[in-house]
């Protein structure tokens, strides 16, 4: 990740752009008031950050090795949140999603969306088909029935 200095020029930050895609990199670029921050997320083997930091533009490069590294707070300290509806996800509170995993019925999701704001969820979630279970036992069953 390179950011660059106060207000560089567009030339600067497109050599930097250009040499991070050079070495096989995707750039995500994000621009503040102040900053751009540019995010290379590629290879990281045999990547000397220094040789980012000389050159013209660049104020200072960090290299993050943890997961997420777009949504990580380092790469977005502002946060992010998600409007559902009424309910923000990622803002002060803490939202709670539940649900069954595979709704086979209108029945069975109207009474879990009764059960889960009972007890305190502001969102449903649920799946058509569970992952762990063949989508030909539903038929199965359903034949047999």
């Amino acid at each position: 990740m390179s950011s660059c200095k106060r207000a560089p020029a567009r030339a600067q930050i497109q050599g930097v752009i250009d040499r991070l895609v050079e070495l096989g990199f995707t750039v995500h670029r994000s621009t503040g008031v102040v900053h751009t921050v540019l995010g290379g997320v590629g290879p990281v083997d045999n990547i000397d950050l220094a040789d980012f930091e000389v050159m013209d533009g660049v104020k200072e490069c960090h290299r993050i090795m943890s997961p997420y590294k777009l949504a990580s707070r380092q790469f977005r300290p502002g946060g992010t949140v998600i409007r559902v509806g009424d309910v923000d996800i990622g803002g002060p509170k803490v939202v709670v999603m539940a649900g069954p995993c595979s709704v086979e019925n209108a029945a069975q999701i109207e009474a879990a969306a009764a059960a889960v704001a009972q007890y305190g969820a502001r969102i449903l979630r649920g799946a058509h088909t569970n992952r762990a279970v063949r989508h030909t036992a539903f038929r199965a069953s359903a034949r047999k029935a």
